[in-house]
């Protein structure tokens, strides 16, 4: 897995931890947090794939197809949320799958600027980069658990 696609991954668990925060609700979040523990799940299905990841494809089926199992996570996320879950941990290659070639899997991955260069928001400035769309569909479907205040470091909020 590239670097940019780990660091993706990474990214996308923690906007999924800041969500399921907000949809479990403040006063279950607090009762767990003082108790010192938090209430985790592994999530796994059988990802739809490129039926061909060595094959060229554009950034638009690219979408597509990482969307369709975005769907799943999203519905996922919800579900478990609903049974107190406050973290959850999907596989890193479950989006788009694996096999890919340096080329092939460019069209699936979205462009992360570096957080020492560039201040930037995703849920405050969603179309200000291209090729992020995996990204702020992410936070953009999750209206409060990240919008409240940009990201500025380490004591803002994570989204």
């Amino acid at each position: 897995m590239s670097r940019a696609s780990s660091q993706l991954a990474f990214f996308l668990c923690g906007c999924y931890m800041a969500a399921l925060g907000v949809h479990a609700g403040e006063h279950y979040v607090a009762d767990h947090h003082k108790a010192g523990y938090y209430v985790a799940a592994v999530y796994e299905h059988q990802s739809i794939l490129s039926p061909n990841p060595l094959a060229l494809t554009s950034r638009k089926e690219a979408l597509e197809l990482m969307n369709q199992n975005l769907d799943i996570y999203e519905q996922q996320v919800m579900t478990a949320a609903q049974k107190g879950v406050q973290i959850i941990v999907f596989p890193e290659d479950g989006i788009h799958g694996f096999n890919f070639t340096r080329t092939s899997i460019y069209p699936f991955l979205d462009f992360m600027p570096s957080p020492q260069l560039v201040k930037w928001n995703p849920c405050l400035e969603p179309q200000r980069f291209n090729d992020t769309e995996v990204v702020s569909a992410f936070l953009l479907s999750r209206p409060k658990a990240c919008r409240d205040e940009p990201s500025q470091g380490p004591k803002a909020k994570t989204c």
